[in-house]
């Protein structure tokens, strides 16, 4: 097993969100070290990430409708179960 120590931001995972923070980083001069399981951009989910939480916050709302939401702007791709 190899060892590698490090003394800046760690990123785990290829998504949008580490990805940013890590050229942010970087720019501020900090040495960065981003882990996935696939090579960068070979894998990643973020061309269909739709980002942001939803919460039911009236009355009127409802966790239900989210989750039918989440599946309508999943075009598809979105397991029901998993929205719900």
């Amino acid at each position: 097993m190899n060892r590698t120590r490090h003394h800046g931001p760690l990123i785990v995972g290829a998504g949008l969100a580490g990805l940013s923070a890590a050229l942010e980083a970087a720019k501020a001069g900090a040495k960065v070290l981003v882990v996935t399981t696939e090579p960068l951009l070979n894998a990643c989910s973020s061309a269909w990430a739709q980002g942001g939480m939803a919460a039911a916050l009236t009355g009127q709302d409802s966790a239900a409708l989210h989750a039918k939401d989440t599946e309508a702007a999943g075009a598809g791709l979105v397991e029901p179960v998993a929205a719900r």
